[in-house]
């Protein structure tokens, strides 16, 4: 995230102190939320970091805010485009065009977005559906069997191998994480 930002708030000229405090806000509504499963810094942004490095600064703004408010049972874009015109405002940005557009890829199909480059639009959509080439049904296998209380049926084989394969299957999901 601190790299995506950075890229951001250099390109903006931010000043640091609103830089910082932005920063620190989006690592928040990030990490803290317990019902953030996949819509997290680890696994949402980091998966996205390297994919960023050469997007416009629209695409890259637009990724940060885009689950900044997160609820899996309701639609937050409403939430999520306040907060980046509280982040404009703060940051004293006049750039009516990067805000509009940014605005139309968190979703908000209200506002005028006419020079919002179509490549842009199509990359960020894209950008969510990493993950889909980087799971298969072997992770899917790994995280079920790690989530059942005892994976072997019988307690000779359980006190002998259950804990040795907690850490493989462990290790294997961590691996498949950062493919």
């Amino acid at each position: 995230m601190e790299s995506i930002w950075q890229n951001i708030t250099t390109a903006l000229e931010i000043p640091s102190e609103v830089a910082d405090k932005w920063l620190a806000k989006l690592k928040q509504q990030y990490n803290s939320q317990s019902n953030r499963h996949y819509h997290n810094e680890e696994q949402m942004i980091h998966r996205k970091a390297k994919h960023l490095a050469g997007a416009s600064i629209c695409v890259q703004l637009a990724c940060l805010f885009q689950y900044y408010h997160f609820d899996a049972g309701k639609d937050c874009v409403e939430e999520n485009c306040g907060a980046l015109k509280e982040f404009f405002a703060e940051a004293k940005l006049e750039n009516k065009s990067l805000e509009n557009n940014t605005l139309r890829l968190l979703g908000d199909v209200a506002v005028e977005s006419s020079d919002l480059p179509e490549e842009d639009v199509l990359f960020f959509q894209d950008l969510d559906l990493l993950i889909l080439g980087r799971l298969t049904i072997v992770f899917q296998i790994l995280q079920t069997l790690n989530r059942i209380p005892s994976i072997y049926a019988s307690k000779e084989l359980g006190d002998k191998y259950e804990q040795t394969a907690r850490t493989n299957i462990g290790n294997e999901i961590k691996e498949l994480e950062n493919q």
